[in-house]
């Protein structure tokens, strides 16, 4: 059950916040869109992505420059969400091209630990 390295766990938790983020992304940008199903969504992204931050606290070696830019990215992303979710700032542009930068740094990011 806990065969798997730090680094492999960490994947796994960037991989599912990549996955979560695209569905807040896709969540808000239909035609049918459902605020509250938007926020519930954020809320598992964000909990999945402290998550990953104290996984990071306590191992030395995921602290690399490309985990701290894949954080970022997601950083970035997260403001977009919530100038979108709550301030009326519909910015879908922006907004895309934080999650197009999410996914290029989780790219970057498995081929540093070589496991892509």
């Amino acid at each position: 059950m806990f065969s798997k390295t730090p680094v492999e766990l960490l994947l796994k938790d960037f991989s599912n916040l990549l996955n979560k983020c695209q569905s807040c992304f896709d969540l808000v940008t239909t035609r049918r869109y459902n605020e509250y199903l938007a926020i519930l969504t954020t809320a598992e992204a964000y909990a999945l992505a402290e998550k990953a931050y104290i996984r990071c606290d306590q191992n030395v070696e995921l602290q690399t420059q490309e985990v701290a830019d894949f954080v970022n990215s997601f950083d970035e992303f997260y403001f977009e969400l919530k100038q979108i979710l709550f301030h009326d700032n519909d910015d879908l542009v922006s907004f895309a091209a934080c999650l197009k930068r999410m996914q290029d740094e989780y790219e970057g990011l498995t081929a540093s630990f070589d496991l892509l």
